[in-house]
Formats: C-alpha cells, sequence, structure tokens
C-alpha cells in the first residue's frame, strides 16, 4: 500500500510541477504521469529487495530514474538542458516531500 501511495504522491507532485512549468496538454501530462509510475514503481520495487544499505543505494537509483524519465522526456518533447534540469529538479521536490511525509 506505502509502494501504491508513493507512486501517486509522486506522479501528483511531478505533474503539478511541469503543469505549472507549461506542460499543459493531455499528451505531455500522460507522458509524465506514465514514465513516474515506471520509474517510482522500479526504484522502490528494488529497494525493497536490495541488500544495499539505504544510503547511498537510494542515490544512485533516483539518479537513475532522473535519467530514465529524461530519456522518455526527451523522446516525447526533444531534448534541451532546461528540461533536464525541469526533470532534476521534479525529483528533488517530490523526493524531499516523500521523506517528510514518509
Amino acid at each position: 500500500m506505502v509502494f501504491l501511495l508513493a507512486c501517486v504522491l509522486t506522479v501528483f507532485l511531478e505533474g503539478v510541477f511541469f503543469f505549472v512549468l507549461g506542460y499543459r496538454n493531455i499528451w505531455e501530462q500522460s507522458v509524465i504521469a506514465c514514465a513516474n509510475v515506471i520509474t517510482n514503481l522500479l526504484l522502490n520495487l528494488v529497494m525493497s529487495v536490495s541488500v544495499f544499505p539505504r544510503e547511498p543505494f537510494i542515490y544512485v537509483m533516483e539518479a537513475l530514474a532522473v535519467i530514465t524519465e529524461y530519456l522518455i522526456y526527451r523522446r516525447a518533447f526533444g531534448p534541451s538542458r532546461r528540461l533536464f534540469a525541469l526533470t532534476l529538479a521534479a525529483n528533488i521536490i517530490s523526493y524531499g516531500i516523500g521523506q517528510i511525509l514518509f
């Protein structure tokens, strides 16, 4: 149940973040939601079965999530440094809020 809640929170927070910054149409929001569902569920699944210490492994996993999401966004929206920076910022915000809540 915590996996689902974390995923919903991530999709919501990052969706709102990108919406506020101009990614407003249904296609853009759908790509953002799908990318976040994929990366969030995979990250949490890997973390739940990992034998590595939580830190710094979580940071490695979060970095992989940022790269994966950016590659998905780049394919869908076109490459840009701004898009990478937004992807990184969205993940930092959602991770931080998740840490506070969980």
